[in-house]
Formats: structure tokens, sequence, C-alpha cells
């Protein structure tokens, strides 16, 4: 698992993101307070409605586009935009001290050509990997994420009070360099469809494009399955969260028979996500190498099952040492199944349809944080008993659906092998 091994255009892309989800890391998280200290709660929550729409509308129409016109086209044209979006939001407001409303503009523009590069970025790994070393980039790439992601937390955490519009600005920098790197050294491997075959295909519909991959019941059905999964991951922040919090007004003991660490809910569930954190930069690159052997399918399955099971038990547990131990589990269960889970949905998308298939699959990143939020507004009207139940239900329906389809993939082979 050599980094310096991999594609040039796998190397470049690895380390470009690094560096833009940390500085994005130190921002997005943020925003919501932002915005709420100038418009309220609610005007605050129709925004972030805004801005999950505009990242869902910006990845349909980027995964087209990436197919059609070219993934690197595509980056260019959305990190350029990223970075002119950024540098007017710390500009304008550093100089004029612009409206809410401006500024929540210039993010609906923002976040919709950040989920219009999501489709080409994906597709852009796919192209320059092999089956036999897509693995292994997946785990580098979600180790380098998470560990991006933990060092722009703690930027944000110490500057974005005190210096919000010079941070919008240093991401405006960020994505501009990478607009550079990008534009020199970056090498687009998919050939976009001819210029003849454009105007042909200029009949063929955006909205029949989508529907003949919904058509594909396999990818479909496996995005579901994943976009359950992360539901419930997403809901530690949520209903997971708020529970705790309610739980645990008053400090408890950390651990049984001592008082020597007392916390209560917030500091609970800070704790969770750091183990969450720590684990997955720390372990990575160790499970993958210990798990190297097993088969994706075994890895999504057993993976799958500890990471459904420690979320469901964190749902319903009121035992911080309890919820200590299950959030080490569903960490396990992560770095087992999660980089097996996206080098496997990649040999179910046609070669020439990555960008649209990799902005369906996004999809199921925007609609979990929908699902988290119903849990919360159900969580109004039922007990926790009765969440914790759906969340089983859930959890469950992702491993059966995983196990059939991998029941009907052996299935196909088998008859192949007997017919050839």
């Amino acid at each position: 698992m050599n980094y310096f091994t991999f594609h040039r255009n796998i190397q470049l892309r690895l380390a470009l993101q690094f560096f833009t989800t940390l500085a994005s890391s130190a921002v997005i998280p943020f925003l919501a307070i932002f915005f709420s200290n100038q418009v309220g709660e609610f005007a605050t929550g129709l925004m972030y409605i805004g801005v999950i729409l505009s990242g869902i509308t910006g990845a349909l129409l980027g995964g087209r586009r990436a197919d059609r016109i070219g993934r690197k086209n595509t980056i260019l044209l959305c990190e350029g935009m990223i970075g002119i979006g950024y540098l007017l939001a710390g500009i304008s407001n550093l100089i004029f001290s612009i409206s809410p409303n401006a500024n929540f503009v210039l993010f609906i523009i923002i976040l919709f050509f950040t989920g219009m590069a999501g489709p080409a970025y994906g597709a852009i790994i796919i192209d320059s990997s092999t089956k036999e070393n897509r693995k292994a980039v997946y785990t580098v790439s979600y180790w380098l994420n998470n560990l991006a992601v933990a060092a722009g937390g703690i930027t944000g955490a110490f500057l974005f009070k005190k210096y919000p519009y010079e941070m919008f600005i240093g991401i405006a920098l960020v994505a501009f360099l990478s607009w550079i790197v990008t534009k020199i050294w970056l090498k687009d491997i998919h050939v976009p469809v001819a210029a003849a075959q454009i105007s042909h295909q200029e009949t063929k519909s955006w909205i029949k494009n989508y529907r003949e991959i919904l058509l594909n019941k396999r990818f479909i059905f496996f995005t579901i399955a994943g976009l359950f999964l992360i539901s419930l991951e997403e809901s530690l922040t949520t209903y997971i969260g708020i529970k705790l919090v309610e739980q645990f007004k008053d400090p408890v003991s950390l651990l049984p028979f001592t008082s020597i660490f007392d916390v209560d809910g917030f500091q609970l569930i800070g704790m969770l996500k750091a183990e969450n954190t720590i684990l997955v930069v720390l372990l990575s690159l160790v499970i993958a190498k210990l798990l190297k052997k097993y088969q994706d399918r075994l890895l999504m399955l057993g993976g799958g099952f500890c990471y459904a099971f420690g979320y469901i038990v964190l749902s319903y547990s009121s035992v911080p040492v309890v919820l200590i131990i299950a959030m080490f589990v569903a960490t396990i269960g992560e770095l087992a199944h999660i980089p097996a889970k996206q080098a496997y949905v990649a040999s179910l998308i046609p070669d020439d349809a990555r960008g649209s298939y990799m902005a369906v699959y996004g999809l199921s990143f925007h609609f979990s944080g929908i699902i988290a939020a119903l849990f919360v507004m159900l969580s109004g009207f039922l007990s926790s008993g009765m969440i914790t139940f759906l969340f089983t239900i859930m959890g469950s329906i992702s491993l059966i659906i995983y196990y059939v389809l991998f029941q009907s993939e052996q299935e196909e082979q088998r008859i192949e092998k007997t017919t050839a």
C-alpha cells in the first residue's frame, strides 16, 4: 500500500483532497453558527435545506457533465468558481459587511459547485486505478480525509469565531492552488464523447440519463444499503447526541466504581467523536493490512455488522463505558467495510457513465443527513426503544441487501462458468 506506486492522477488528487478538505473542514461545520448569529435558528434551518438541495442539484448536473465533457474540465470549472465564491465572501465582508442574504447566495453557489465537482473527483479515481489496487487507494483516501477533517476541525475551533472572513480568503487561495496544480499536471484519462456524438446525445434528456441509472437495480439497492448504514452514523450528532445531552445534564462517572472522570452529555459526545477520529487515523492502514487477504464481500458483511451493531447500542445505552466500547466496535466495522464498499461499487459502474453513477451514489451522503434529522423529529413521538428498533431494521436491511446481491452475483458467475 505505497502512495508513490499509485497513478500520478491519484497521487495528485489525494494530496489536493487533503488540503482542500482540511481548509473546508475549518469552515463548513461552523457555518450554521455563523448564520444563526445573523438570522436566527429557524432561518438558518431553511438555509441549511437550501444548501443541501444546491449540493444535490450540482452533483446530478456535474455527474453527466463529467461524462460528456470531461473530468478535468469539470474540476477546473468547479474549483475556479469555489475559489471566486470564497474570495468574494471574504473580501466583501471585510470591506462592506454584506447582508446575511448575500452571504447565503454566495454559499449556495459555493456548495453547488462543490457538489458538482464530487462526481468528477470520484470518477477520476476510478479511471486512474485498477481492480487490484483500488481498495488500497480508497483506504489511503479514507485515512487522509479523516486526518484532514480532524486537523480542519481543530483549526476552525480556534480561529473561525474571530477570523471567519480571513478563513474564507484562505480557502479561496487553497482552491486556486488546487486549480493550478490540476490544470498543469492532472491528465484526463477518460475520453469524452466526440462532438458529433454530443449533438446526437442532446436528444437524450438529462432525466432519461438518470432514469437509466435508476433501472440498474443492483447499483440502486447497493446504494440504498449504504445510505441506511451511513444514516446511523449521521445520527451520532443529531438524535443520539440530543438523547445523551438530555440524559446527562449533570456530570456522571465515565468509568464504573470511580469518580475520577466525570462527563456531561456534551463532553461525552465530544469524546465519542474524538474516539472515532483518533481510531480511524491511527488504525486505518493497520486494519487494511490485517484484512488484506479477505474478500470485499466478507469485509462488507462483517464490517457492516459491527458498524451497525455499534450504532444500535449507541442509540439505546446510557452507560458511558458501554458507549465507548460500542464506538470502538462501530469504528472497527467502519474501517473494515467502507474501503471495501468503495472499491466494490466501482465494479458496478459502466466505464462510460462513471460521473453520472458517482453523482447518484454520492446522494446517499446528502440523504443520510435528512434521515438523521427525521429520527430527531420521530423522537418527539416515539420511545428510545422504538428508535433503536428502527435502527436495527435499517441495519438489518442493509446487511440483507448486501448478502442477496453477493449471492446473486456468485450465482451468475457460476452459470457463466458452466456455460463457457
